[in-house]
């Protein structure tokens, strides 16, 4: 058991996990911008930005199912 990579392992996953709600947040923020703004322009501008915050927690939700995957394996050895 390789216990350095085990530390650093759940570093990342307690990393990760604490960016996930970051990201939920900061799409609601844009979200609600979307709702709020005058123009078109600055709807379609906010509603982007939510949309790539949403890919953001997608992203970090596959890696933190790889962080747990790769942590039950190091722990096994």
């Amino acid at each position: 058991m390789d216990k350095q990579r085990i530390r650093e392992l759940e570093e990342m996953i307690q990393v990760v996990l604490l960016a996930i709600p970051r990201e939920i947040s900061a799409r609601e923020f844009y979200l609600q911008a979307a709702r709020k703004a005058f123009s078109d322009s600055s709807r379609g501008l906010f509603s982007e930005l939510a949309e790539q915050e949403k890919g953001h927690e997608a992203e970090l939700r596959r890696i933190l199912a790889e962080l747990k995957s790769e942590l039950i394996k190091v722990r096994g050895q």
